[in-house]
């Protein structure tokens, strides 16, 4: 009789984590960018660091749930609201709070890589991708994300492409 319930219960047990996804991430960790937690951290001194020792902010600045669509070929992000809901301010004169600051980009929930809000008149350009700043005014409620500067194209690899970015916004991919 103990056997019987303990193959019942270890059937059960199976079942149970075979049927639960634990590494299914959270809807909004599907596709996310974070500001990180130091505010005074630049994204030059962010780059110089491991990605998975950067602490984020406890809410993304975009998540999947913001995102009405996405088009590869340029990396362009359409929101489903106007860009000043997501920052807090009526308007955002290209960003100008946010010039410089580093962004971590999650998708599956995983870390895919370190970017940085950028002014299109700065002298100096991170080599991670970017978005730069864009106006309110903006009628599509989108933005891009630039690929970063090549400095060697013999090494250049475009994380925007990575795979797992792809596949949490596929249901969102615009051709």
């Amino acid at each position: 009789m103990k056997i019987k319930i303990y193959l019942c219960s270890l059937i059960l047990l199976i079942y149970f984590f075979s049927c639960s996804n634990p590494v299914s991430p959270d809807e909004n960790d599907r596709f996310a960018i974070y500001l990180l937690q130091n505010d005074s951290l630049t994204t030059k001194d962010a780059q110089e660091m491991k990605l998975s020792h950067l602490v984020l902010k406890d809410k993304p600045v975009f998540s999947f749930s913001d995102i009405a669509g996405y088009q590869i070929e340029d990396h362009k992000v359409y929101l489903k609201k106007s860009p000043s809901t997501y920052f807090g301010t009526v308007y955002i004169p290209l960003f100008s709070e946010y010039f410089g600051k580093p962004f971590v980009l999650i998708g599956l929930g995983q870390r895919i890589y370190l970017g940085s809000f950028h002014s299109l008149a700065s002298s100096w350009r991170p080599i991670t991708p970017c978005i730069f700043g864009f106006l309110v005014i903006n009628d599509e409620n989108s933005f891009n994300i630039h690929r970063a500067a090549i400095h060697d194209d013999s090494t250049f690899c475009d994380v925007r492409n990575d795979k797992r970015i792809l596949q949490a916004l596929s249901d969102k991919i615009i051709d």
